[in-house]
């Protein structure tokens, strides 16, 4: 269907390998779009008021209803839609447990402008029309996604290049531990106490693929 919300599953939180589709049948009516940002707010003994802290910042949130409904269309209509078979569908793909990767499937919901990478975190079912056997004519799911980052996405979204800060660093092909060190200390003299922390014996030969920990260091 054209211009439809569609949810992709995938097994990996870098959301490359694809398992499986689901095109809503009618769109979101709205969308809320949350941002939450923690601070530590302790107060000193004897202080008026406290001083906040930027402590950090949660996955954002997206929240919206999908219908699923059958009750405007006739009996004798060949576009039939079958609300039960819809639900199982969206329940297997985005919240029933992949025992392939031991978890529910990472999720990309993508409709016009709209484009989240997550994970369902809540979702709740109503049914308000049946037919006289039982069976659902009409559902409404609201749900709630938070927001996925693999650290890669994660790190090159914060751009944190503070010697102050710890950095794991996924060894891509030519990396060298002189040159992170330059990159996140700007002194690649390091790279000796970041081998030892690493236990890294050949600091020459760097694994592609594997993690390097940067904590900070003192001058």
């Amino acid at each position: 269907m054209a211009n439809q919300l569609k949810i992709i599953g995938y097994s990996d939180d870098a959301f490359g390998s694809k398992v499986g589709e689901f095109s809503v049948r009618y769109n979101p009516s709205s969308i809320d779009h949350k941002y939450s940002i923690c601070f530590d707010e302790k107060q000193a003994v004897g202080a008026s008021a406290s001083e906040s802290k930027y402590k950090n910042s949660k996955p954002e949130e997206i929240s919206f209803d999908l219908i699923f409904d059958n009750t405007f269309i006739a009996e004798d209509d060949t576009n039939q839609f079958d609300v039960s078979q819809a639900l199982r569908d969206f329940k297997a793909l985005a919240i029933d447990f992949n025992g392939d990767i031991h978890r529910p499937n990472y999720l990309s919901l993508e409709w016009g402008e709209l484009l989240f990478k997550g994970q369902v975190k809540d979702a709740a079912f109503s049914y308000t029309a049946f037919t006289a056997d039982g069976i659902p004519l009409k559902a409404t799911a609201k749900l709630t996604f938070t927001g996925v980052l693999n650290i890669d996405e994660r790190l090159a979204k914060e751009n944190k290049s503070s010697p102050d800060l710890t950095h794991i660093i996924t060894i891509k092909e030519g990396d060298t531990l002189p040159g992170l060190c330059h990159q996140i200390y700007n002194n690649p003299a390091y790279y000796l106490k970041v081998a030892k922390i690493n236990k890294i014996d050949n600091f020459r030969k760097l694994k592609a693929g594997s993690q390097v920990i940067l904590p900070p260091l003192q001058r």
